[in-house]
């Protein structure tokens, strides 16, 4: 498992979205230079405090709930999820990548399914278009 976690550690981005590795700590994403830094920004103001430094962001991310305002943000940014889903076919695990939505990814987080969130895509136009 360590090593598809250090898979889902890098930031790459494409003439419209800017995907993050969730399995990446927030301390590890504030130091990588590839992560523009209004996503930085968005981080350090609305998802987390001092403490969470050390928490993935994914487990960041998917602790937020609908009544708080971070998930208005979440919303407002168009951000995406792509997790890997495991389902059971003639008696094997499979695992499938699959993008969601937040009110998709936040239904199947709370659903306690088994899943790994590869990426958090964030779409430049709506980085560009939020101010913090």
């Amino acid at each position: 498992m360590e090593m598809l976690n250090r898979e889902f550690k890098a930031v790459v981005q494409d003439m419209t979205h800017v995907y993050l590795g969730a399995q990446m700590t927030v301390k590890e994403m504030m130091s990588y230079e590839d992560v523009p830094f209004k996503v930085k920004a968005i981080f350090n103001k609305y998802f987390g405090s001092h403490e969470q430094t050390e928490m993935k962001v994914c487990d960041l991310m998917g602790s937020v709930d609908s009544s708080d305002f971070a998930y208005q943000v979440i919303k407002q940014l168009k951000i995406k999820f792509k997790v890997g889903i495991y389902t059971v076919k003639r008696n094997s695990e499979v695992y499938k990548s699959k993008t969601l939505s937040p009110d998709e990814f936040y239904e199947l987080y709370a659903s306690g399914e088994k899943i790994f969130v590869e990426e958090i895509v964030f779409n430049k136009l709506a980085l560009l278009a939020f101010s913090t």
